[in-house]
């Protein structure tokens, strides 16, 4: 019997895939689980026009405006928590460079959910009240309707489409099948859903086997993924519970630099765009060793 065909490519082959103009969405949770080793090949790319659709977001967002390929972001918040705004985003969209398209987490999965369900909406209350819905009022992405039966208003979030979705995993084998051990997967699944792709990087590439061995922690099962590829520590600096925390030194060293530019400049080369392979990127920040380690 044959087996399944593999989708295990490169991160410079995923990267490549993706046409500007695309619309891609980018799994974690602020500080997270984010596919970090995936946004550096976009960076290394040189990817231009990308709509980036994020729920909760941070450093991937960062980076990837601080290298000039974002001109939209549809998210609930960018941020870096404790340590700070995201300040390349900011000054982005303070600057006009970028187009901030803002939701509460719970209205852009909503959104997420239609596209999913291939509906022409889905209903929710939350944002009644608020001024949100307003901020769409012309896109047309959230409308305020009164259901006939009850007279009771919701909002109507109509389907955000995503060409791809990259989201970041403990295990996957080379035919797609992925798993997040434990089963938290934040709201990743959302946008794997709606998407028309979905690219899964992995701390490590496992064998077939142990998924038919265990098919109820299968997360992401191999229908669901178009590609795979191999990252260890490639959430990184974000976290990637249990196996590793964030790498507080980097936020706090890369909001340093970005203080003045030439400062900026000589950092991001050395440290982020610079070095050659995800390995040579982990070993110019220290990521095998000290805080965050496992």
């Amino acid at each position: 019997m044959v087996g399944p065909v593999s989708k295990q490519i490169s991160l410079a082959e995923a990267a490549a895939a993706i046409p500007d103009g695309a619309t891609i969405a980018l799994g974690g949770l602020s500080m997270n689980s984010a596919p970090m080793a995936f946004v550096r090949e976009l960076v290394r790319a040189g990817k231009r026009d990308l709509t980036v659709v994020a729920i909760v977001a941070g450093m991937c967002v960062d980076w990837l405006v601080a290298a000039g390929a974002v001109s939209r972001v549809v998210a609930g918040l960018v941020s870096f928590e404790g340590f700070g705004l995201a300040p390349h985003f900011r000054r982005g969209v303070e600057s006009g460079r970028v187009t901030m398209e803002e939701y509460s987490e719970h209205l852009l999965i909503c959104r997420l959910q239609a596209q999913a369900r291939r509906l022409p909406f889905m209903p929710t209350v939350a944002g009644l009240g608020t001024d949100v819905p307003a901020l769409h009022a012309a896109s047309g992405a959230l409308r305020v309707e009164t259901d006939a039966a009850t007279g009771q208003p919701y909002v109507a979030c109509t389907p955000l489409a995503a060409d791809v979705a990259v989201v970041h995993v403990h295990e996957a084998d080379a035919a797609g099948n992925a798993r997040v051990n434990p089963k938290l997967i934040w709201m990743d699944s959302e946008i794997v859903k709606a998407a028309d792709r979905t690219v899964v990087t992995a701390e490590r590439i496992v064998d077939t086997a142990s998924f038919t061995a265990e098919p109820h922690r299968t997360t992401y099962p191999r229908f669901m993924v178009d590609g795979v590829c191999e990252a260890p520590r490639g959430a990184f600096p974000t976290s990637c519970f249990p196996d590793y925390g964030h790498h507080g030194e980097f936020f706090e060293e890369y909001l340093a630099a970005c203080g003045a530019p030439a400062d900026f400049t000589a950092f991001w080369e050395r440290r982020i765009a610079g070095p050659e392979t995800w390995e040579d990127f982990l070993a110019a920040n220290g990521a095998a060793t000290g805080e965050g380690a496992p």
